[in-house]
């Protein structure tokens, strides 16, 4: 299949593997976002002698012996072997000396374990020949504690990565390359669902419609991509049922710190470790207001990744109702209008944030900002707080984004609205702008920024 994506992640592999010199490459990231895809494609038709090997959930030496037969096997030396792996490394850096080698070590926390010394011989090795040899050492991983301890400042490996990639999954705007035929609407639905990671995306069936792959991927019980869900929560954490209350409270609306712990059945401190867990997973993130400042009683937690999103909101507590009911019938039942009227709506606001960074970042939002997320207020008038979702902060001050998506135009009663509310609390915003999914009528587009859903997948 035609290799999607990641255009800029490639470009730096491959110069770093075109290089003169040793380099050592640190990729990691999350289960399934592509890692080990995203380096075979870097190494497709590179000079020089390639190992590969990929770690099992294995003792040391196992893994080692492994290591060992595909250092011997890619140099054509079947009688070699290692008595340790000081040896393997000095072999592999003394051959480096005279040709080009490529050592990737996918899945290197199985092959490390939690011993601290294999990183320390690694690190003795570059040391010692990373001035003499031309060793491109790449190790890929995806359990993101033990990937981030590796460049941790007491760590041995610390400053010895000459690149350091952390693979996220795909925005809105490149999950849809996985299904370029579909309508916009489709794309976005699709990426609502199921979010960005490639391995999930591939398993769609473009002969499908959006609710039949949800019916056919998500809802029967024990379905693939739930048993997907189990087995990245059951990767890094002791307590799936902890990981599993967390999730479920964010997706029902509960995501301050302090009402998360008030019902969590465990001791005080195991709802911070579950928190911070799912945190460095990058399946949750603390979500700040622009204008919360050090308040902490603003911040919340909310979900990072849109297939955990969908799943945590509608179905993980219908056990019952999904071993019950046909797909079909449950979807039309139980789903379809929730997610046309709640779900949709509030990841067309995530989109919306996606498609202003991937603007800004490209330097076509004039003045650039330097923020994004939600402003909160106080209005003492009726006693009630609120929220604008999708503001953004510049040299000028703030603009603020209203998101519709339903099915008619906006028109200028919506701006006026928006207008008139800012202006009755006294929030500081010199610019207005509106994203639509069915267009607009009535608004002067030089006034007020105007994105139509269309105007996102351009």
């Amino acid at each position: 299949m035609k290799f999607i994506g990641r255009e800029r992640e490639l470009a730096i592999l491959r110069q770093r593997f075109e290089s003169d010199r040793s380099e050592n490459i640190l990729v990691y990231g999350r289960r399934r976002v592509g890692k080990s895809e995203l380096i075979r494609q870097a190494l497709r038709d590179v000079k020089g002698v390639v190992i590969s090997y990929v770690c099992r959930r294995a003792p040391f030496e196992q893994n080692f012996t492994g290591l060992s037969r595909a250092v011997s096997e890619a140099f054509d030396e079947s009688y070699i072997s290692f008595p340790d792996l000081e040896g393997l490394l000095n072999y592999v850096y003394r051959k480096a000396e005279r040709e080009r080698v490529f050592l990737f070590i996918d899945e290197y926390p199985f092959f490390r374990g939690e011993d601290g010394s294999v990183d320390s011989e690694f690190q003795i090795a570059i040391d010692r020949f990373q001035h003499d040899a031309c060793l491109k050492l790449v190790l890929c991983g995806s359990y993101m504690d033990t990937m981030r301890r590796l460049v941790e400042s007491d760590a041995p490996l610390f400053g010895r990565f000459s690149e350091i990639l952390k693979l996220r999954p795909f925005d809105y705007y490149d999950g849809a390359r996985f299904f370029p035929d579909r309508s916009n609407e489709e794309k976005f639905f699709l990426y609502s669902v199921f979010g960005g990671l490639p391995f999930y995306l591939l398993q769609i069936d473009p002969n499908l419609s959006v609710e039949e792959n949800i019916s056919k991927l998500l809802i029967p019980e024990g379905s693939m991509l739930e048993n997907e869900i189990r087995l990245q929560l059951a990767s890094e954490l002791s307590k799936e049922e902890n990981a599993n209350y967390v999730l479920g409270k964010i997706a029902s609306g509960v995501g301050k710190y302090s009402d998360l712990a008030a019902g969590f059945p465990g001791k005080g401190s195991a709802v911070y470790h579950t928190l911070e867990k799912l945190s460095g997973m990058d399946l949750i993130e603390k979500d700040s207001p622009l204008n919360a400042g050090s308040n902490r009683r603003k911040h919340r937690y909310v979900i990072s990744d849109g297939l955990l999103d969908f799943y945590y909101s509608y179905l993980f507590r219908e056990t019952t109702a999904r071993s019950a009911m046909a797909p079909e019938d449950f979807y039309r039942l139980k789903l379809r209008e929730k997610v046309e009227t709640e779900y949709l709506p509030r990841r067309f606001e995530q989109a919306a944030r996606e498609y202003l960074l991937r603007r800004n970042r490209q330097g076509l939002v004039k003045p650039p900002f330097y923020g994004i997320g939600r402003y909160v207020y106080n209005d003492k008038v009726h006693q009630r707080n609120g929220e604008f979702d999708v503001v953004t902060e510049d040299e000028r001050g703030f603009s603020s984004y209203e998101c519709k998506y339903r099915k008619k135009p906006v028109d200028m009663s919506v701006v006026r609205e928006e207008e008139e509310q800012a202006r009755s609390l006294g929030l500081p915003f010199y610019r207005f702008g509106f994203f639509s999914r069915s267009g607009f009528t009535g608004i002067d587009g030089e006034k007020y920024p105007l994105i139509t859903l269309d105007d996102m997948y351009r």
